[in-house]
């Protein structure tokens, strides 16, 4: 009877184990929380990783080439550069808050895969 309990402990623990890594695979890139330019510009062990970074679209720095858009974004304290080829979501406008998911490279600012747009807010007082 003690052989088959710890079979069943054993087989438990390597369903759950299983069960884990695929939860953290299908979802890891969700834990990935933004920074902030400032944040990002700062710490030279992001230079050619992968961030996730939140600012203010800078007026007057949009470019578009094509199917390929250029802007700045801020914190209120630092700039940097944005290029994403892709659809822009339908709420980017100048002075839009964007959270930009890319990699960071010094030199050219990041190069942006996923661009998301914070809605402006229906309720704001007057």
């Amino acid at each position: 009877m003690e052989a088959k309990r710890k079979r069943v402990i054993i087989t438990t623990a390597v369903i759950l184990i299983l069960l884990g890594y695929l939860v953290y695979s299908t979802v890891g890139s969700s834990f990935l929380y933004y920074r902030t330019v400032s944040e990002v510009k700062a710490d030279k062990s992001l230079y050619g990783e992968r961030v996730r970074v939140a600012g203010k679209v800078v007026e007057d720095s949009f470019e578009e080439t094509g199917d390929r858009y250029e802007f700045n974004i801020t914190d209120g304290k630092e700039e940097i550069k944005v290029v994403y080829a892709g659809v822009l979501p339908s709420s980017f406008k100048e002075d839009a808050e964007v959270i930009a998911e890319g990699v960071y490279r010094p030199e050219t600012g990041i190069e942006a895969k996923n661009l998301l747009a914070r809605c402006p807010s229906k309720y704001t007082s007057k």
